[in-house]
């Protein structure tokens, strides 16, 4: 048998094979460094900044259980708006007028020249609320007992009376006086108040004596996306009794079907804040500064390492 020779090649990394592959070397400088992490820090801060914003609209929309496919849906109303009453602290707007004007201008506060005048929508203060200091004197005053103090009159218990009954009230009793009275008689401090997560917070003079849950929302502006739609409350007094409606306005089921959709003479409606605003609240600045700390102490340990 024959010896067997064998040959070692050199090593594979100094062969002639890897000897013509030309290696490619880069080196990483610190300004290239600081400007990945100049990046990176921007991007940071730009997601802070833009998370608090960020909500779903799935606790935004209202009527989310009504059919969005059918161009037109109807249903039956089943709750009727209640008909004010008088009550103790009104202030009635009481207006007389006859065939014989003259005979008719002494039941008329203002006769002498003064107008009333009637100022609606938002209020903020005792002034806008009732009118000027002027219009307080021009309206009646509902007392403790339920009457007012009319000229010729005297004292007229109108307590528990809707406006229409009261009118007929004042003009069978001012046929002893005038032919064919005509009376109109109208709330001059007919409100609600609105609070909570809305646009614009605030007292309002109800002008037509009727509103919808929906329209005292619209006149504050709607409520802001930080509303609890789900939970919205009515807080009402009536008959020395206070009462709390919830209403959700994202169900229209509950909504339209809620004795409380129809607003009632100093109604207070109440929108509670979702957690997410007050999370945001509370901790939106200490939670950012505490991140921002996080990211710059990170950064600097990057930056001494290169």
């Amino acid at each position: 048998m024959q010896p067997i020779s064998i040959e070692l090649l050199p090593p594979a990394e100094t062969g002639p094979f890897f000897e013509s592959i030309p290696v490619k070397s880069e080196k990483v400088t610190s300004t290239d460094t600081m400007s990945t992490i100049s990046k990176l820090f921007l991007a940071a801060c730009v997601a802070i900044l833009c998370c608090p914003a960020c909500t779903s609209t799935k606790h935004i929309a209202y009527f989310q259980n009504i059919n969005d496919t059918a161009r037109i849906q109807s249903e039956a109303i089943s709750v009727q708006p209640v008909t004010p009453t008088i009550q103790p602290d009104d202030i009635l707007s009481i207006t007389v007028s006859s065939t014989n004007q003259a005979a008719a201008a002494p039941f008329n506060q203002g006769s002498a020249g003064v107008t009333t005048q009637m100022y609606m929508g938002e209020t903020s203060t005792v002034e806008s609320l009732y009118g000027r200091t002027a219009d307080m004197r021009l309206g009646y005053l509902v007392d403790a007992d339920g009457s007012i103090n009319f000229p010729s009159i005297g004292k007229l218990p109108l307590k528990g009376l809707t406006l229409q009954a009261a009118q007929d009230t004042l003009t069978h009793r001012l046929l002893t006086y005038l032919a064919d009275p005509i009376v109109n008689i109208r709330f001059l401090n007919y409100k609600i108040t609105i609070l909570g997560e809305v646009a614009r917070p605030g007292t309002f003079n109800i002008p037509n004596q009727q509103i919808t849950l929906l329209q005292a929302l619209g006149m504050a502006g709607d409520m802001t996306v930080f509303g609890k739609r789900v939970n919205v409350m009515v807080v009402r007094e009536k008959n020395g009794e206070r009462t709390y409606g919830r209403i959700n306005m994202n169900d229209s089921k509950s909504l339209f079907t809620s004795p409380y959709y129809y607003l009632q003479q100093n109604d207070v409606v109440y929108v509670e804040p979702r957690k997410t605003k007050v999370w945001n609240t509370d901790n939106a600045g200490l939670r950012n500064v505490s991140i921002l700390a996080t990211i710059l102490s990170a950064l600097s340990l990057v930056a001494t390492r290169f």
